[in-house]
């Protein structure tokens, strides 16, 4: 199935093509794209940043396997009342070591994930994020078994 997104060229549509897959692993990655797009470094930088801005595109990054750095990660699910969830808000988005975080519509309505040199630091981070957030109650869902999905969409 191929939804039209609003407002984009063929240009815009072939970057991000692109940029799905992989971004360069160089110091000036933008103007390694540009080449491969035939246009300037300044030109590139604007496309994605126009993309960025209509939050087509929102995050433009590495997926760090943790593990490898023998580092702790979990899930955590959390109840969050109605008046409390822009504190909540604020208090996720202070913390680097929380990589996602999602309101649902479900009485565990905030979920987010913490990544953290240890079971004690991550712990720590929740514990602060709970008391900031003034959240009700909270669950850590430990992994049991990963399972790697690539998603690429044709643009």
């Amino acid at each position: 199935m191929n939804h039209q997104l609003p407002e984009l060229d063929d240009l815009d549509r072939a970057i991000l093509n692109r940029i799905q897959v992989a971004v360069p692993l160089d110091p000036r990655p933008f103007l390694v794209l540009a080449a491969e797009f035939g246009m300037t470094e300044e030109a590139m930088i604007q496309r994605v940043q126009r993309l960025w801005d209509k939050g087509i595109v929102r995050r433009l990054g590495p997926i760090v396997n943790y593990h490898a750095w023998d580092m702790k990660g979990v899930l955590v699910a959390a109840k969050v009342p109605e008046d409390r969830i822009e504190a909540a808000r604020a208090a996720v988005g202070e913390y680097p070591e929380i990589t996602h975080a999602y309101l649902r519509e479900h009485k565990w309505n905030l979920w987010f994930t913490v990544i953290a040199e240890n079971e004690e630091a991550m712990d720590k981070i929740i514990s602060r994020v709970a008391e900031r957030a003034g959240l009700a109650e909270v669950k850590k869902l430990v992994q049991k078994k990963s399972f790697k999905l690539g998603v690429k969409f044709d643009v």
